[in-house]
């Protein structure tokens, strides 16, 4: 799939069921997407909006504290990444199927 749908997917997604973060989705293995890596430092991709939450952490601290926070576009994104992205989506949106079949019962 090339970058360009990939990216559509995702927004089709968000833009039906509203933005959410990494903590929202129930799938077992969801945990943050590595963006980058910077010495000590690891940016992890954690919010899913019009543009991409990334907070930045240094996992050598004994802190679970983000050091810093910074948006992104897709575009500026790997494709790798946002393969990665749009599966996180495709759970979140299951999810939202099945909040909404169980909320029209």
């Amino acid at each position: 799939m090339q970058k360009r749908t990939i990216i559509k997917n995702i927004r089709k997604i968000i833009a039906e069921f509203g933005g959410f973060h990494i903590g929202e989705v129930g799938y077992m293995e969801a945990q943050g997407i590595c963006v980058n890596e910077m010495g000590n430092f690891v940016a992890i991709a954690e919010g899913f909006f019009n543009e991409v939450e990334v907070n930045v952490y240094e996992p050598s601290s004994f802190s679970s504290d983000s050091v810093d926070e910074y948006t992104l576009t897709y575009e500026e994104l790997d494709k790798d990444v946002l393969e990665e992205i749009l599966f996180i989506c495709g759970h979140y949106e299951a999810e939202q199927i099945q909040t909404e079949k169980r909320i029209s019962n």
